[in-house]
């Protein structure tokens, strides 16, 4: 970054004070309050990481500071979203249109309304090029007293244009102890096991503390993938329930869309079965991710390692599972939900998914994994017996 992209002064704001209550991430957090106090900022920041440690909260933080200008009244106005001079531009639909970014460019041109500067918060994985581009002259050459903070999943994410022009800042997984001592802070039950859940993600630990919703999808997950003897229909049902808890999960968050509003438009409708759609198809990678980890966690118990387990109110199912299956693949298990979270992106129906990669597991499951010594499924050799073609030790064919 130029040095002489650097924006004016607004120093005078407590940087600790702004970023209180923040959970992890210090390193990220130390950048910015030293920003903050200084008054020494770049024009445009990306924020990186994966979802749920913090990005988008630090990132409207910063900007309330950073348009406050050390006013107390003006940052308290600018976190509650009541600040002229704060956007967030938020995606329509899956990307942020051209029509947003002309606007941001036009915006950004023009003086602050009443702060120190005006401040842009955008998801710079949703630009496409054109968006992109249309951005670009504006971060080359800022016109008026402005600040882009541009939040992404990853660098690679991002095209290499946007990337070039940002001060790029890391956030990263928060650690489960870090996680589980904020939530018992606030109240929370079972703080561990959220925390665990939430796999290094402070947004998604939250939502396991607090949402009847993802506790259901969670038990849905359980009954549809450790139960290995049902027949194709009851296995289709099973898998019917894990979808129909995701879309209980889209229905809440559409549900708590409108409730922003007190007469929904039709605009506002429209966003808000956007939102849901998004939140249930969130939810079904949700659930293929609690698969994975429950099979992982069937790994960690079979190769004696309890104490890896994030599921630590199932353990016992778990391991009964383990004992009855001996030999069963539960790392490859875990690799076919990779599989099958990547087969999301082509459209392809949820039902269908889940109903393809849990009969692979089943296979994998109650076939013994090559090389295993012993196997308790029903479809496995007895210890010593050879398999046809395949000399084993002792063998007439030794």
């Amino acid at each position: 970054m130029n040095p002489a992209d650097r924006r004016p002064n607004v120093s005078g704001v407590a940087g600790r004070a702004t970023f209180a209550g923040i959970c992890g991430n210090e390193a990220a957090l130390r950048l910015l309050e030293r920003a903050v106090e200084s008054g020494e900022v770049v024009h445009a920041y990306l924020f990186y990481g994966p979802p749920g440690v913090g990005k988008r909260t630090v990132a409207m933080r910063f900007g309330a500071a950073l348009v406050s200008g050390g006013d107390r009244a003006a940052e308290d106005r600018a976190r509650r979203g009541l600040h002229p001079d704060l956007m967030q531009v938020r995606p329509e639909g899956a990307f942020t249109t051209i029509g947003q970014v002309r606007e941001v460019v036009r915006l950004a041109a023009t003086r602050p309304f009443e702060g120190a500067l005006r401040v842009f918060v955008l998801e710079a994985d949703t630009l496409n090029v054109q968006a992109a581009n249309a951005l670009l002259k504006t971060l080359e050459e800022p016109e008026g007293e402005v600040v882009f903070v541009l939040v992404a999943a990853s660098r690679e994410g991002v095209l290499p244009t946007i990337l070039s022009r940002a001060q790029a800042v890391r956030f990263n997984p928060v650690s489960t102890k870090v996680v589980a001592t904020f939530l018992e802070e606030m109240g929370a039950e079972e703080p561990g096991l959220a925390a665990a859940l939430g796999r290094g993600s402070v947004g998604l630990s939250l939502r396991y503390a607090r949402e009847r919703e993802l506790g259901e999808l969670r038990e849905a997950v359980f009954e549809a993938g450790f139960d290995f003897l049902k027949d194709f229909e009851e296995r289709a049902r099973a898998v019917g329930g894990v979808v129909a808890r995701a879309e209980a999960v889209g229905t809440a968050r559409e549900k708590a869309y409108l409730e922003g509003f007190d007469e929904p438009d039709r605009r506002a409708r429209e966003g808000a079965k956007r939102a849901g759609r998004a939140e249930r198809d969130g939810a079904v990678r949700e659930a293929m991710e609690l698969l994975a980890l429950a099979y992982r966690d069937a790994a960690a118990i079979e190769a004696g390692a309890p104490e890896l387990v994030a599921n630590v109110d199932r353990v016992e199912e778990i391991r009964r599972s383990v004992e009855e299956h001996r030999g069963a693949d539960w790392a490859g298990a875990a690799l076919d939900l990779g599989e099958a979270r990547a087969a999301l992106a082509y459209n392809v129906s949820p039902e269908a998914i889940l109903e393809v990669a849990l009969s692979r597991i089943r296979r994998r499951v109650l076939e013994p994994s090559p090389g295993s010594s012993t196997s308790g499924s029903p479809g496995g050799r007895p210890r010593g017996s050879a398999t046809p073609g395949i000399s084993t030790s002792g063998s007439a064919t030794g």
